[in-house]
């Protein structure tokens, strides 16, 4: 066999396995998309969808600090991609980080400041801070972004009532970051 061919064995495989554990996390089979992704990510440590995916698999598995490592070597990989940031910022948040996110989320705004979810998830953020005036613009301006953003419209609501009975302890009560769906 001459070289090279093994070369394109080799990448049929890293491919073949790559989509198998993307449908396993589409699936719901985090386990699986996880040992799967892995294996691909040690084998090809420069694979950013795998890096993602798998991030993505680790967030969806509870395994905040699993998934910030593979958002962070993503990042390595494309600096200015806004998905990365926006993963790696929810990462960050659900490890209570919530100035690392903010300060990712910032990023993402001076990439695109139209990015969908970032005003969201930057008003989450914000409101986990206990900012609620913040909150309110960064989810207010997501909104006038995507109007058909119907979490966006329901914490709108939610903070506007914690803004309205000056609930000292509305950053307790923000919901969770969204992440951007895994890379096919």
């Amino acid at each position: 066999m001459w070289p090279f061919g093994r070369r394109d064995d080799e990448e049929k495989k890293h491919r073949r396995a790559f989509r198998e554990a993307t449908r396993a996390l589409e699936r719901g089979e985090r386990s699986n998309a996880i040992e799967t992704l892995a294996k691909v990510v040690q084998e090809a440590p420069e694979d950013f969808a795998a890096r993602v995916n798998l991030g993505a698999a680790y967030y969806q598995n509870g395994e905040y600090v699993a998934a910030a490592r593979q958002f962070e070597a993503a990042h390595e990989l494309q600096p200015e991609n806004p998905k990365v940031l926006l993963n790696l910022a929810a990462a960050k948040s659900a490890l209570d980080q919530d100035d690392e996110a903010i300060e990712l989320l910032l990023q993402i705004l001076e990439i695109d400041p139209q990015f969908r979810d970032v005003h969201y998830n930057l008003g989450i953020a914000y409101w986990r801070k206990g900012r609620l005036p913040e909150a309110m613009a960064e989810v207010e301006m997501e909104l006038a972004l995507h109007p058909d953003h119907e979490a966006a419209r329901q914490t709108l609501q939610r903070l506007r009532a914690a803004a309205g009975a000056g609930d000292e302890e509305a950053g307790a009560q923000a919901p969770n970051h969204r992440t951007d769906d895994a890379d096919e």
